[in-house]
């Protein structure tokens, strides 16, 4: 028996000395660094596919076992240089970053396993019009309520930055007042806080290799708002949704929507988990106003934010004099909303742009022009974004003007 574990661990030994042999004997085949052998011939047929903000450039490999990738190089700005690699075992380059569509030129460098580059091969791209132009093409600025707000286009699903300014002085001295960055299709931001008077705003568009649009510049006059007083008070109607759910031993009632409490996963208004989407909860505003806006802050903490019971698509109902019976023929609805995720990531993925958008800055949401003032609101929960039969939100803060 002993022979025979004897016999047997030594072919294993044997079997694994071949194998680290054959390795590094094809590594040496991959990779030679003979400085006496000579660069690897060019690649041929170069055509060119001219793409949005760049190009795909393919052609035809050499017959050549010195060859061990290919790279194309060029300049994005004067100064500014950017190069992309391909094995050998593709014939396909792709180039971007471009933020025009003037023509360019790119070389194309076939390189050897010992590291030498064959001779340049000059081809011209004349890219399509880049995202950050594209998009720059479909801004509007205009004014809203206590500030500006841009909305957007982007088709290709760009890396962008919407940079927001305002002028200081009246005499272009500009600073940023937002920096909004998206890969959604579309979308729109706001900045907020200017009193009602004439305000210089410009907006203009970065992508992620520096290219900037065309900058847009308008006189202004934000709309006159004020912050509503908190807090609110819970109303409870029949068919409503009002208990809260407990967990850490804590319940998580209504009142936690105006408590000023943000950017934390323990501080929320959260439903009975099974108590139904689409559900309804109810409020009273102490007041009758006019709303202008409101910020609805997102729970806070990992998989927490625009996944689970997070509210994706909501309506807003509103009363001065709610039935008692819970039923909606004394509400008016308002409007629906859809809540945004800047970052365009599929269900289930988050980036720190999404957490400083929905959690820590609070997703920003305009009233419809020309509404009525009201007393009583009536938050209809359509959908989430999990898969679940409950919600949660952690905070609603509003705008408006109070009347009579």
């Amino acid at each position: 028996m002993a022979q025979n574990f004897i016999l047997a661990r030594n072919i294993i030994i044997v079997i694994g000395i071949a194998l680290v042999a054959v390795q590094c004997k094809r590594e040496d085949m991959l990779l030679f660094s003979d400085s006496n052998t000579p660069p690897p011939a060019t690649v041929s047929d170069l055509k060119v596919n001219n793409q949005p903000g760049g190009a795909i450039i393919t052609y035809k490999l050499p017959n050549d076992e010195r060859l061990l990738y290919v790279k194309a190089v060029y300049e994005l700005q004067p100064g500014q240089k950017a190069e992309t690699k391909t094995t050998y075992y593709s014939d396909t380059l792709k180039v971007e970053g471009f933020g025009d569509t003037s023509v360019h030129d790119i070389q194309i460098i076939s390189v050897g396993k010992n590291g030498k580059e064959s001779s340049p091969q000059t081809i011209a791209i004349r890219p399509l019009t880049p995202p950050v132009l594209k998009t720059f093409q479909s801004l509007k600025l205009a004014e809203t309520f206590g500030g500006a707000v841009v909305k957007f286009h982007n088709d290709a699903n760009a890396n962008l930055a919407l940079v927001l300014l305002a002028d200081s002085t009246g005499r272009n001295d500009w600073y940023t007042v937002n920096t909004f960055f998206t890969k959604a299709d579309s979308g729109n931001f706001s900045a907020r806080g200017f009193p009602p008077a004439p305000k210089n705003f410009a907006v203009y568009v970065r992508d992620r290799w520096n290219n900037k649009s065309d900058t847009i510049l308008r006189n202004l006059i934000p709309l006159e708002e004020s912050l509503l007083p908190k807090p609110f008070t819970e109303i409870r109607l029949p068919t409503d949704n009002w208990q809260g759910h407990t967990f850490s031993s804590v319940l998580h009632p209504m009142p936690m929507l105006w408590d000023n409490i943000v950017n934390n996963s323990a501080n929320c208004f959260h439903t009975v988990p099974g108590s139904g989407v689409p559900s309804w909860f109810t409020f009273d505003l102490k007041n009758k106003f006019i709303l202008s806006r409101f910020k609805l802050y997102h729970r806070g903490g990992s998989g927490l934010y625009y996944a689970n019971a997070d509210i994706k698509t909501f309506e807003i109902w509103g009363s001065n004099n709610p039935n008692s019976d819970g039923t909606w023929a004394s509400w008016d609805s308002i409007a629906t909303f859809n809540s945004y995720k800047p970052s365009g990531l599929p269900l289930g993925q988050v980036n720190t742009d999404d957490n400083q958008f929905a959690v820590v800055n609070g997703e920003d949401f305009d009233m419809p022009l020309g509404i009525s003032g009201y007393r009583y609101l009536r938050f209809k929960i359509v959908q989430v974004w999990g898969a679940v039969q409950m919600m949660y939100i952690s905070e609603l803060t509003f705008w408006g003007k109070q009347i009579q």
